[in-house]
């Protein structure tokens, strides 16, 4: 999609609060986006439910017709394209070629069965697997993003299903940025990818997740820290007692919210289900 540079400065400029963006990273961002060779943007989606692609569809700061138009050069994405079909697959392929584009892979790895419980498309009247898709498309990527629970550590469909699902970064034997979440927060996504195209690539912690993004434990700012630990639901208090994983779970929720600032987990009297960690989802929920 095409890229207008002055939309692009004044959309960012606005923005970069909110994505905690630099001065120097939206200019060199700038910079990048205002070439022909600006990287683009593969994404795919295998098995999940979609979730994080619907996050990416709330942003609000930008919003998320901004981001297509004149932050990110998307050139594949199974639901936000306009083209389908083989004019859909030839346009990833033809990146593919080019190399240096980014990667961001939505959902788990099935590999199972060689990989047939998750087709992405079908090319040359052959259907094609999540898994090979993957792998062909990561071998000439500039970087490797992980997008939502499922795609970093495997979620819900490692834990429920007999697919042989697997993250992203275990699938490939190789570190990738993870940006975790069930689903990822739509300003940890533009936030991160900007990072990249400004090559300027966020600082990772030990499970590969953007510290700017995952800085310390949602129970270090938690409202409700100090507070009585209530025995029931429908109480204002701590929820430890009830499975609260916030004093383990790392991420930004309590000063980022969701929904344009309109609340997250806990403010609405829900614990935090731990849904940026490798052992998401774990049940039963209360701690053993």
């Amino acid at each position: 999609m095409e890229i207008r540079r002055r939309d692009f400065i004044r959309i960012a400029t606005a923005s970069a609060a909110a994505l905690s963006l630099s001065s120097l990273e939206l200019s060199k961002a700038e910079q990048a986006l205002a070439t022909a060779t600006s990287p683009a943007v593969l994404w795919l989606s295998g098995s999940s439910c979609t979730g994080c692609s619907i996050s990416l569809l709330n942003a609000v700061n930008p919003t998320i017709d901004q981001v297509l138009t004149s932050t990110i050069s998307l050139k594949y994405h199974p639901n936000l394209m306009a083209a389908a079909g083989d004019l859909a697959v030839s346009a990833a392929r033809s990146a593919q070629a080019a190399g240096g584009y980014i990667l961001v892979v939505e959902g788990a790895i099935a590999t199972g069965s060689s990989g047939k419980y998750c087709y992405v498309w079908d090319e040359g009247g052959q259907p094609v697997t999540m898994a090979s898709a993957v792998k062909s498309l990561a071998a000439n990527a500039k970087h490797v993003v992980a997008v939502g629970a499922c795609a970093s550590y495997g979620g819900i469909p490692k834990a429920y299903s007999s697919a042989g699902a697997q993250g992203v970064g275990a699938f490939l034997g190789r570190p990738v940025i993870n940006l975790p979440g069930c689903p990822a927060h739509p300003d940890w996504i533009v936030g991160s990818l900007v990072k990249l195209i400004a090559d300027t690539p966020p600082a990772l912690d030990g499970k590969g997740r953007p510290k700017l993004y995952y800085p310390q434990p949602v129970h270090a700012t938690c409202p409700r820290l100090g507070m009585n630990e209530t025995p029931s639901f429908g109480r204002v208090g701590c929820l430890k007692e009830l499975g609260c994983r916030g004093p383990e779970t790392f991420a930004d929720c309590v000063s980022r919210q969701w929904n344009n600032k309109q609340s997250w987990c806990v403010n609405v009297n829900g614990p935090c289900w731990g849904c940026t960690e490798p052992f998401y989802p774990a049940f039963p929920l209360h701690h053993s």
